[in-house]
């Protein structure tokens, strides 16, 4: 019962991004508060998986004369990471002003006297990094990559096709995207993502022999969740009442899938969806409420302006995707943050922006 912010699209809409849409189409109902559109670019983005640290991760490693990071013999350089660079650059601009301007907002401001390009760059190495190794463990475990590639070097070509090489490239750029082969990468490795994480809800052993294990991965960037929304004009009488009702029963211990066939009045087709979301992507409430959570907890009752919600947080992509860092074999760069030039990729993006807009 959400839809994405305008700084989180998936997939299909980096898609639509590059058709020229400009806005992210939306999921009905809402549990997203801060639905915000970038002043300078009108440009959306994903949340993609921000990786906590690895143990595996190897900083400071001697790598090849332009290699930023190793990610299981996978190569990544500089122009692998302007698209995280510049999501997240979106992502620290509105935690810090949620009326912020791109095209003017002040990178070298920060807490703590760290600037925030400074925390850009550092969370754009994690999720490059995180996001090859998902995809890599994913196609490992079975999962074919091929459809993804496949939609990816169509959408290319056809807005090639339609917009010629320096229209691509002004959609392109102003995602923080260089050009063609990068498109495909960032498509391509948030398209797993996105299927996995669906898919594992389903079938949690097709990636991973003993699921249970991932309960020791979870972590305050990303979460999966159920939830039983009882709505505030319910007609099965007074709102708050049945949420005490269902909240107590599912603490003590009744099946909470269960619960939510009977009592879910979430928009969602499928009444035990799970919620797979970053944060910051999710109204306040709801989204402390998650992240409060142990793997397995639920929630005491969590009001919000749809209603009142019973929250259980569970494993998914997120545990998922540590995992598989954690069982990759990670270099770095000890020069990674210099090699990646935070400024010329803000730049390239406001200047794509900017002539697109003419």
């Amino acid at each position: 019962m959400r839809f994405k912010k305008m700084i989180f699209i998936s997939a299909v809409c980096l898609c639509l991004a590059l058709a020229g849409c400009g806005k992210t189409a939306t999921d009905s109902g809402a549990l997203t508060e801060r639905n915000k559109t970038q002043t300078a670019s009108e440009r959306s983005e994903v949340s993609a998986p921000s990786a906590s640290a690895a143990e595996s991760a190897e900083s400071g490693a001697d790598l090849p004369n332009g290699v930023v990071a190793v990610v299981n013999g996978e190569e990544l350089k500089p122009e692998d990471f302007g698209y995280y660079i510049y999501n997240e650059a979106v992502v620290q601009m509105y935690a810090a002003d949620p009326n912020a301007d791109f095209s003017t907002f002040d990178w070298s401001s920060g807490a703590g006297g760290k600037p925030i390009s400074e925390k850009v760059t550092e969370t754009a190495i994690a999720d490059a990094v995180a996001d090859t190794a998902f995809r890599q463990k994913a196609q490992e475990a079975g999962y074919s990559v091929s459809e993804a590639e496949k939609t990816a070097s169509d959408l290319v070509d056809d807005a090639i096709e339609r917009s010629g090489e320096d229209g691509f490239k002004k959609t392109a750029n102003a995602l923080g995207i260089s050009g063609a082969e990068q498109y495909k990468k960032v498509y391509t490795n948030i398209a797993v993502f996105d299927d996995v994480a669906e898919d594992f809800q389903k079938n949690p052993t097709r990636y991973i022999s003993d699921p249970s294990v991932l309960s020791g991965y979870a972590d305050d960037r990303g979460a999966s969740v159920r939830q039983i929304l009882i709505l505030n004009d319910t007609s099965k009488g007074d709102a708050m009442t049945i949420a005490a009702e269902v909240n107590q029963r599912a603490k003590s211990g009744e099946d909470f899938t269960a619960l939510m066939s009977e009592y879910n009045e979430d928009s969602q087709k499928d009444k035990n969806y799970v919620y797979t979301f970053t944060r910051g992507e999710m109204v306040s409430s709801f989204e402390d409420a998650a992240f409060s959570l142990g793997i397995d907890q639920i929630s005491d009752i969590v009001k919000s302006d749809y209603g009142y919600h019973t929250i259980k947080r569970v494993c998914g992509a997120y545990e998922l995707r540590n995992y598989w860092k954690a069982q990759s074999d990670i270099k770095i760069a000890e020069n990674a943050a210099e090699m990646l030039n935070f400024d010329s990729v803000i730049k390239m993006a406001k200047e794509a922006a900017e002539s697109a807009e003419q």
